[in-house]
């Protein structure tokens, strides 16, 4: 039998959830013997070399993004889709999956023109920024007889993709997998010199993209309800975005420079995961959100939104502390108790940790996507001698 050809296809080239489970994936597959091949509309943040170097696959980008210049990203759009359309016909693969509402409206035409046989788009989260025309057009593109199913990574998103209009029947629920961290004594003792933590100082850490449904800016103003009565707290947000310039006013009109870091982008997430005691995300919206399923397979103590998305990792008081969205004094409150109560935090930790170990691993997910592909691949077979 001919070695089957997967083609994952992306919107961007970024450092983004999306992304990570995109490339997970693939590597995956790849491992399986599968032909992998993985592609993205453009190189948001010119990572493809560095990307490319660091695949044991072909990555390919089919177009390009300028903000700002509507016209020439138009017609770079018609070139884009020429691009992948082509690049689909060279490669014949057995099956598509795309990853968020933009590749799904490019993609999944494209591979219905090739004739690719199995077109699986995916449903992270309804993202601010996306438009109702936009989400009318996806919900009728995968709603055809273009779009096999459609993958929702979590309750939430299979919730929002009904919200949208898509039929249940399209959507198959395959949360989100990862690789669990390693831990370990001497990166944690390293990071944190690094980072000039003394012994006794307690590090609160946020890894995500400084975009509103994030909601740092809550995280900051419990940083500095918290620090009047806690002079050994540090926080970190690991991440950028367009919020950046605004955070950063934040925590400099609070007076807590030196006390809570905005790093940017950062390449040592896990070695920051071993270096922090308590993992904060107080997202107003999450699909699956890989960072804190990472943290708590570091075995950190979470103090999370109570989001239907963060629901379905955390159970609070077993697994981590859920906090009702929106108010920094009951973040700051769930913070506080964390920090005054060390056996708490490590009971969490431990009980994280089983909960992704046992649950959520990058091998659990894939086979479920195998399994999607797989009975696609005979449903279609089974209807072509009928």
């Amino acid at each position: 039998m001919k070695q089957k050809t997967i083609l994952f296809f992306g919107s961007q080239i970024t450092i983004g959830g999306a992304q990570r489970v995109l490339l997970d994936q693939a590597t995956w597959f790849q491992r399986q013997g599968y032909d992998v091949h993985a592609a993205f509309y453009y190189d948001k943040d010119g990572l493809l070399d560095t990307w490319r170097r660091q695949s044991s696959f072909p990555i390919h980008v089919v177009g390009s993004y300028q903000k700002g210049q509507p016209l020439k990203n138009g017609l770079g759009l018609i070139n884009g889709f020429i691009a992948l359309y082509k690049l689909i016909r060279k490669l014949s693969p057995q099956i598509i999956e795309c990853f968020t509402h933009d590749a799904n409206l490019l993609g999944i035409p494209a591979a219905w023109l090739c004739g690719v046989p199995v077109r699986v788009g995916s449903h992270h989260c309804t993202y601010q920024g996306l438009t109702p025309a936009k989400i009318k057009i996806h919900t009728l593109m995968t709603n055809s007889r273009l779009c096999s199913a459609i993958a929702a990574v979590s309750k939430m998103s299979r919730q929002q993709a009904l919200d949208e209009k898509i039929r249940p029947e399209k959507i198959e629920i395959i949360p989100n997998g990862i690789a669990p961290l390693q831990t370990s004594v001497a990166i944690r003792a390293e990071k944190r010199a690094e980072l000039g933590l003394k012994p006794d100082d307690i590090f609160i850490l946020n890894v995500a993209r400084m975009v509103p449904e994030k909601s740092q800016r809550l995280l900051i103003e419990a940083a500095g309800i918290l620090l009047e009565a806690n002079p050994n707290l540090r926080f970190m947000i690991a991440g950028d975005g367009p919020l950046r310039a605004q955070l950063t006013a934040q925590v400099e009109a609070l007076g807590l420079q030196n006390r809570f870091w905005l790093p940017g982008k950062r390449t040592d997430v896990p070695a920051l995961m071993n270096a922090a005691d308590i993992f904060s995300l107080y997202s107003e919206i999450e699909g699956m959100p890989l960072s804190l399923m990472e943290a708590m397979s570091a075995r950190l103590a979470v103090a999370a939104s109570a989001i239907q998305a963060n629901r379905d990792l955390v159970e609070d008081g077993v697994s981590g502390l859920l906090i009702p969205f929106g108010d920094a004094k009951l973040l700051a409150a769930a913070i506080q108790r964390l920090v005054d109560n060390p056996l708490l935090r490590e009971e969490l930790g431990q009980h994280a940790e089983q909960v992704i170990t046992q649950q959520f691993t990058i091998e659990k997910s894939c086979r479920a996507y195998e399994a999607l592909f797989d009975r696609l691949l005979k449903n279609r077979s089974e209807s072509n001698w009928q």
